[in-house]
């Protein structure tokens, strides 16, 4: 077994459990996705003998995210995996199980949400997931952690389910969406038109390779507008169909569709009495991004911030340098405050306050 920290395979002070089990609420889902899932469970050193219970984070991935992909490199940073493990190998820091999870799917995502479009997705994570681990490992009060998309999902849930999740990470999460969706629209009309229709183009998807894919790439930013637009804008009476939020003739925002991506932006939910109700009850809130964000989404953290205070919401809020793709080391600060939120502060310290 290799030892040094830019060499595969590591030893690890903890142990990660691949676990596989099937979510009844993902059975007969529209796109014919895997019901069965697997997920790594990370138990901290020294949880096989102490018989006490820890404190629990779920860790959402982002769009495209899936959960064997955790274990990449970028370049000579380690994958999250071995980040967990660096950080609970510290003594000095409160141990905690760690369930890293996956809601991929075949177009690339699902927000975290319900949608007659994909599937049960909230469903599946808070009642079947959230439950199928507490029943096999020793849980405690429980955190949910998330980038991008999952840092999307991470606030969507908690602010549904606070009797479920107490503390709340969003790092570079989807929030105001007129600024992190729109601009790719214009790419995804002309791909969809130029395919000759949403069917069309995901046929060409599934079946044709495709050349640089990726967040520059017009393919890619067209099949994460549909991805996204079927969790937003599923059409209930037809199961596996959902509405664009442009018009494939004129490219004009649809003036029936855009309005129920909005309802579900972070930013406008939040400031709904109901939702800022529950945000109250969460022991620990926390939102950030990067000052070179692509999508804008240190704008959009600011931005809920901001109505989340107006609300009486308490919430911690950060900026760093960096682009989207710049999260990694932004755990080794988000979970101990995540844990600290929770009343497990480290060894010779006080949570920290609220901003």
């Amino acid at each position: 077994m290799l030892n040094d920290r830019f060499s595969e395979p590591f030893e690890t002070a903890g142990a990660f459990t691949l676990e596989r089990f099937t979510g009844q609420a993902l059975i007969g889902n529209p796109l014919n996705d895997p019901a069965e899932r697997v997920m790594w469970v990370y138990t901290p050193p020294g949880y096989a003998d102490s018989g006490r219970r820890y404190p629990v984070i779920y860790f959402l991935h982002g769009y495209l995210g899936r959960v064997d992909e955790y274990w990449n490199w970028a370049g000579w940073r380690p994958g999250f995996p071995r980040a967990i493990d660096d950080l609970f190998s510290d003594p000095s820091a409160e141990p905690a199980i760690v369930v890293l999870l996956d809601a991929w799917t075949r177009i690339g995502g699902s927000q975290y949400l319900n949608s007659s479009a994909t599937g049960r997705y909230e469903d599946h994570v808070v009642t079947e997931v959230v439950a199928w681990v507490r029943e096999r490992y020793r849980t405690g009060p429980t955190a949910v952690l998330g980038t991008s998309s999952g840092g999307f999902g991470a606030l969507v849930l908690g602010l549904r389910h606070p009797e479920v999740f107490g503390a709340v990470g969003s790092n570079a999460g989807d929030a105001y969406f007129e600024y992190c969706y729109p601009p790719e629209f214009p790419t995804a009309f002309r791909e969809i038109r130029r395919e000759g229709g949403p069917e069309a183009f995901l046929h060409r998807v599934f079946t044709r390779p495709i050349s640089a894919f990726g967040p520059t790439s017009p393919i890619g930013q067209t099949l994460a507008t549909m991805a996204y637009a079927s969790c937003y804008g599923p059409i209930d009476s037809e199961p596996g169909r959902f509405d664009l939020p442009f018009d494939l003739e004129d490219g004009t925002l649809r003036a029936d569709v855009w309005p129920r991506w909005l309802a579900w932006d972070p930013v406008r939910m939040i400031a709904e009495p109901g939702y800022a109700a529950a945000a109250r009850r969460l022991k620990y809130l926390y939102v950030d991004g990067g000052r070179q964000d692509e999508y804008g989404l240190d704008v959009g953290a600011r931005a809920f911030a901001a109505a989340a205070r107006r609300q009486g919401v308490p919430v911690e809020h950060a900026e760093y340098e960096g682009v989207h793709a710049d999260r990694g080391p932004r755990y080794d600060v988000m979970i101990p405050k995540l844990l600290s939120g929770l009343g497990f502060p480290a060894p010779g310290t006080r949570p920290s306050g609220l901003l």
